[in-house]
């Protein structure tokens, strides 16, 4: 597919090979011998890998909506029973790339009614929880195990990291297998997240699911509830708990669905970047500026939509942090600027800089802010921009009370975004007989091995 391919087209064809229609399940396989030779046996994808990520994505936000949303109210009914009678209410939503950074305290739409440790959270932090107090975690930490003997009211959420109902009996690593989200807490709320992570099933590495889709659900559940939570105390505890959850997800995938339109500009651009991948040998950077003082120290980001793609579960080799190789950047090079606001200077002086360079230069992010797209922005600056759908300078929903709407979305939907050029440039490398190496969780089950086994043969291949 090119550049001048129709909408029409591509939705045309798109029908022919099962849009509208559910992604196959997907299969888990072992990779206790950590095989790294692509299957030569094979029968080819039949519905594109971003067809597969976007299907899959509209899958868990419409399953959360659907299911989970008398479960989402219920939960921050008792949170705010608790903060009424002098508890403590925190999350702990965030473990993954993408979750550590994704509920960051300053971020507009985020009003801290549910707040997020750092990376990880301290002794001190979990020592500070005792009877009377609320927690609602995506985590199995060790210390957190006996938060529920002491009084503290968990509400747990599904992550693939962790055991959890749909996790199968090998799946995780042994120590990961010993305790699930559910016995350590009062109630679930299921993310739909699968439990292998990825939305893409690909014939050419059966043992891994591709494209990573744990910070999404995480997230929808999360800013779900933090709306809902808002909606409590905005109210003192006379408003509906359910319908700005409800109001929530309905936005998000109304929002999916429009970054679904633009499914031909995907693909031709991630067909772009298999050209010069395999043409010239191009590195796949992306920068998004900081959105914390801590810093992961495996990938040097401290940006979730940076930090979901290098070095994590289900993501590709291939994709490294802009910032730790600023200085080498080259014409044969590609860079993906990040954002969740139109006109950060930093990110627009990234792309300025490395447009200058020669690089070639894409960006996902809000085109406006309010609606108003005047002067410079980031999209006006690089090659190829997708637009979040998403303009609103903070969150979604209006709360009786808060000073801005709660809430964001910028944040799922540049995500979204993100993850189906991956994935679609994944096919095209795919269809040319060039599948590229991705890096399987190391709590699975043989993932660990199959990332050591595999990173040698990418380190000489470069994809």
């Amino acid at each position: 597919m090119n550049g001048t391919t129709s909408r029409r087209g591509f939705f045309a064809r798109a029908a022919m090979i099962g849009a509208g229609t559910a992604v196959p399940a997907l299969v888990s396989q072992r990779a206790d011998a950590a095989e790294t030779s692509f299957p030569t046996n094979f029968t080819p994808q039949d519905i594109s890998f971003m067809d597969q990520y976007y299907y899959g994505s509209l899958e868990i936000a419409r399953g959360i909506r659907d299911t989970q949303v008398g479960a989402i109210a219920a939960a921050m009914e008792k949170a705010y029973e608790l903060k009424s009678k002098g508890g403590k209410v925190v999350a702990h939503v965030n473990y993954g790339h993408y979750a550590m950074f994704a509920g960051a305290k300053g971020r507009p739409g985020q009003p801290w009614v549910l707040p997020e440790p750092g990376i990880t959270p301290t002794k001190e932090e979990f020592a500070a929880l005792n009877k009377g107090d609320f927690l609602i975690t995506s985590r199995v930490d060790e210390q957190g195990k006996s938060l529920r003997g002491r009084g503290v009211y968990v509400v747990g959420v599904t992550n693939n990291y962790y055991k959890f109902a749909k996790t199968p009996p090998d799946g995780l690593v042994p120590r990961r297998m010993e305790t699930s989200i559910e016995e350590i807490s009062d109630m679930v709320i299921d993310s739909q997240v699968p439990w292998n992570n990825g939305l893409v099933s690909a014939p050419q590495i059966p043992q891994v699911k591709l494209c990573p889709s744990s910070g999404l659900a995480q997230f929808l559940v999360y800013w779900a509830c933090t709306a809902s939570f808002a909606n409590l105390i905005g109210t003192k505890g006379k408003g509906s708990s359910s319908k700005p959850a409800e109001d929530y997800l309905d936005m998000a995938i109304e929002r999916f669905e429009m970054i679904g339109t633009d499914r031909p500009k995907i693909d031709w651009v991630a067909e772009k970047w298999a050209d010069l991948v395999l043409g010239k040998k191009a590195r796949l950077l992306l920068y998004g500026r900081r959105m914390t003082d801590e810093t992961y120290s495996p990938t040097g980001s401290s940006n979730m939509f940076v930090n979901d793609a290098v070095y994590c579960a289900s993501s590709t080799m291939i994709a490294d942090n802009y910032d730790n190789v600023a200085d080498t950047i080259t014409p044969n090079d590609i860079v993906v600027v990040t954002s969740y606001t139109s006109d950060h200077p930093d990110e627009m002086n990234v792309a300025r800089r490395v447009k200058n360079i020669g690089a070639y230069t894409v960006s996902f992010g809000p085109y406006a802010t309010d609606g108003d797209s005047s002067g410079p922005r980031l999209f006006k600056l690089v090659d190829d921009a997708f637009t979040c759908y998403s303009d609103e300078s903070a969150g979604v929903i209006t709360v009786p009370g808060f000073p801005e709407k709660v809430s964001p979305l910028t944040g799922l939907t540049g995500n979204l975004i993100h993850w189906m050029l991956t994935a679609q440039w994944t096919d095209h490398m795919a269809r040319r007989g060039e599948m590229p190496y991705y890096w399987q969780g190391a709590h699975e089950n043989g993932g660990r091995e199959y990332g050591n086994a595999i990173r040698p043969l990418f380190l000489e291949r470069g994809y």
